[in-house]
């Protein structure tokens, strides 16, 4: 256990240890995001939720010296480690640097870590205020636990290790970032509420199937027209289809699925030609690369 407390506040992070830490988290996670044999897995969750990014802001605030300074290395890491994310990804993706159109979102949260950082140094100060800062962290790693845990109800063992590494961190936030008795206790026990409330809303949020619109005309370099149609290789999965949209002036290609799991998606043009997609579906998200 003292091994693990040393993280939160015993580590010497100098600025060449932070770009190092952020290069390596960067390069990491591009590689989940593309290898194969990890999709659908929780390997995969650290390109797709921010459980493992919550983790890695809270090591950097701890082991900062000032509230400036817990600000600038927080926003430096996901300065370098985000834009890594794609560019790793970028040589062996087909829209190679288009990638970087989900990065916009990203953008804004690296904007965000300036007053978090600021603010979520101010625990170490170990006032009971302090709970105010951290109960909104160990609530928004809840919320991902419940939806790891209902993958795991629903098709298990799917999101077991993300499962049990939200509901560990939730636990070891209060233990290791106060040293003081009461924040400890208290702090343990608002992260124990949020695990009994979140633990019975996946119990009754079990999913069946899962809707999705999964790509656009245009999306992907093909052309999606009436006579186009869609299949699954696997129709065990559920099924594709093409509608129009009035409102965006194009068609679409959506699914509905029964269960999770990886299989083809198979797009046909009027003329025979087919594309074919590498589908990885799961209980509430997919991943579609084109072959």
């Amino acid at each position: 256990m003292e091994k693990i407390r040393r993280l939160f506040g015993g580590l010497k992070l100098s600025w060449k240890r932070l770009i190092l830490f952020a290069v390596i988290a960067g390069v990491y996670t591009g590689m989940m995001a593309m290898l194969p044999m990890v999709q659908g897995t929780s390997f995969h969750d650290i390109a797709m939720s921010f459980e493992w990014w919550v983790l890695f802001g809270i090591i950097i605030i701890t082991n900062s010296a000032s509230s400036k300074d817990a600000a600038l290395k927080c926003f430096v890491f996901f300065l370098i480690s985000q834009p890594l994310v794609y560019l790793v990804q970028a040589p062996f993706h087909p829209e190679g640097l288009g990638l970087f159109r989900f990065y916009p979102g990203w953008f804004l949260w690296t904007v965000l870590t300036l007053p978090m950082g600021y603010i979520g140094w101010m625990m170490k100060q170990e006032k009971w205020w302090a709970l105010l800062i951290l109960a909104p962290v160990l609530l928004f790693v809840g919320f991902h636990y419940e939806s790891f845990l209902s993958s795991t109800i629903s098709f298990f063992p799917k999101k077991l290790l993300s499962t049990v590494f939200c509901a560990a961190t939730l636990i070891l936030y209060p233990l290791c970032i106060f040293k003081d008795k009461l924040l400890k206790r208290v702090g343990l026990c608002i992260a124990l509420v949020i695990l009994l409330v979140m633990t019975a809303v996946a119990v009754g949020n079990q999913k069946s199937f899962y809707d999705a619109i999964l790509f656009t005309d245009g999306s992907y370099g093909v052309t999606l027209e009436e006579s186009s149609r869609v299949s699954l290789a696997d129709a065990d999965m559920g099924s594709v289809y093409i509608t129009y949209d009035e409102k965006l002036g194009c068609y679409l290609v959506n699914g509905s699925f029964t269960r999770d799991g990886e299989t083809q998606l198979i797009l046909e043009a009027a003329d025979g030609t087919q594309t074919v997609f590498r589908l990885v579906v799961e209980n509430s998200s997919y991943t579609l690369v084109k072959q």
